[in-house]
């Protein structure tokens, strides 16, 4: 069976946005249209994909059987279009780029930015958001590149490119925390205090706990769960709560001059990123232009386990004795 675009297309709309009216909207076409081309599929396949109620439209078995095909199939449809305008020199399409927080707000800006001097033309789409999500969002073909620190569970992956790059997690704390008056702080003075971390099951937290538990400590209790980073940074800089984020974020921000990095080798934590792609599928030809960006080494990518060497802005400070 040969399937049409238009129709997969309408189909594809009418299972998101639970409408026909939100569909031809999307599609910048009318409701009879979209109509037409949902009954032609219907009959063509030989079974309802949607049930009708005053409600919207909602997928029958039989339609939600084939969503996630049919979107393979839309997706397949795109990239071979993609393929063929690279053959004619044309660099066009989508990037469609999932990273953690640490990554899309430090390193991935500079690889974006030479990526769109190179090829101008092309669409970058960038998904942010915890390990956990963009796993899924690979699966699912949300994403077509994953930078993380472990290979996806939740679909067959590769790693792709021939450079990696890390950071380090560190404590942090207000720059007029009573801590700081006490001289060098040990871990047990820092799980003493409260902190502000992301919600449970969060990879940064998950890390942070396994680093505690294994220092011999239980886990100090949290005044403050957010998955936004810069929630928990404007928190910590005007409060007695600490803090455990990445430090190139940490750098980034405009509250820099407000918070101070604690060395507490036991709760230091060293990551390394690599770029994963789905192990099977097409991939698509606009994004070698990224791999190929990040292994250009006149990009300046931190390496992780070299901290010594990463420079500091002015006004953030560092706990005197600090490595």
């Amino acid at each position: 069976m040969s399937f049409d675009h238009r129709l997969l297309a309408a189909f594809d709309a009418v299972a998101e946005h639970g409408s026909v009216g939100r569909a031809a909207q999307t599609l910048n076409t009318t409701q009879p249209t979209i109509s037409r081309h949902i009954k032609l599929l219907e009959r063509q396949l030989g079974n309802p994909l949607f049930d009708r109620d005053v409600y919207g439209m909602h997928l029958t078995p039989a339609g939600a059987d084939l969503l996630p095909r049919a979107r393979l199939i839309l997706h397949e449809m795109e990239l071979a279009q993609e393929m063929m305008d690279a053959h004619r020199g044309l660099l066009r399409g989508a990037i469609r780029v999932g990273a953690v927080a640490a990554v899309a707000l430090t390193f991935l800006p500079a690889i974006l930015a030479s990526v769109t001097r190179k090829a101008p033309h092309l669409k970058i789409e960038v998904q942010v958001g915890s390990e956990d999500q963009l796993d899924r969002a690979l699966a699912d073909r949300e994403i077509d590149i994953m930078f993380a620190t472990a290979p996806p569970r939740e679909v067959e992956a590769v790693a792709i490119g021939s450079r990696s790059f890390g950071d380090r997690c560190v404590v942090f704390c207000a720059a007029d925390h009573p801590l700081l008056q006490a001289g060098r702080v040990t871990a047990a003075d820092a799980v003493r205090e409260s902190w502000a971390m992301g919600h449970p099951g969060a990879t940064t937290r998950l890390q942070f706990e396994r680093l505690v538990r294994k220092a011999g400590f239980d886990l100090p209790r949290v005044a403050l769960q957010t998955d936004s980073v810069e929630v928990i940074m404007a928190v910590v800089s005007g409060s007695a709560v600490l803090g455990w984020l990445p430090e190139p974020i940490l750098q980034a921000t405009s509250l820099r001059n407000r918070l101070v990095v604690l060395h507490v080798p036991e709760l230091e934590f060293t990551r390394t990123f690599r770029a994963y792609r789905r192990a099977r599928g097409t991939f698509p030809p606009a994004g070698q232009i990224l791999l190929d960006t990040l292994a250009d080494g006149t990009l300046p990518l931190p390496q992780a386990g070299k901290e010594a060497h990463r420079p500091r802005p002015a006004g953030f400070v560092k706990q005197a004795g600090a490595a």
